[in-house]
């Protein structure tokens, strides 16, 4: 898991100091504006809403492991095959570096994937970065958390 962890990290961070990305520079607000509506369209199955804060190259790794690019994500969507209760993020920490952001915090998860329910708290982790298009999310990675008993 804590690989899986880094190289999304890693690969975020990666895009972000390739360069030749000059638009507005990234904000704390901005980024964690970006990440926010992801909450949102997420939790009200908004994929068109959603496709447009995610850049091409977003990869999303769930708390079980799978991992999907973009398309693949959205498509899970579209098709009702995995519905998300409202998300709301928590313990929101966010840090800069140049033209990119580390947004880090916790939520707790309720889905149904294929009309099986779903739930338990995770930690995430979002790499946001500037593009001439606006705030881009270009990974994002949940943690589960055990619970305690």
């Amino acid at each position: 898991m804590k690989i899986r962890f880094l190289a999304g990290v890693g690969l975020g961070l990666m895009f972000c100091f390739m360069g030749g990305v000059k638009a507005e520079s990234l904000s704390i607000t901005n980024a964690e504006a970006c990440t926010q509506h992801w909450a949102r369209w997420v939790g009200q199955g908004q994929a068109d809403e959603l496709a447009k804060i995610l850049d091409d190259s977003y990869q999303h790794i769930h708390g079980t492991g799978l991992v999907e690019n973009k398309e693949e994500f959205l498509s899970a969507l579209r098709s009702g095959a995995r519905k998300y209760e409202p998300i709301q993020l928590e313990e929101v920490k966010t840090r800069l570096f140049g033209d990119c952001a580390v947004v880090t915090g916790k939520f707790a998860l309720k889905v149904s994937i294929k009309g099986k329910m779903m739930e338990g708290v995770n930690r995430f982790s979002f790499v946001v970065v500037q593009t001439p298009q606006g705030p881009k999310i270009v990974s994002f990675q949940a943690t589960a958390i055990k619970p305690t008993t």
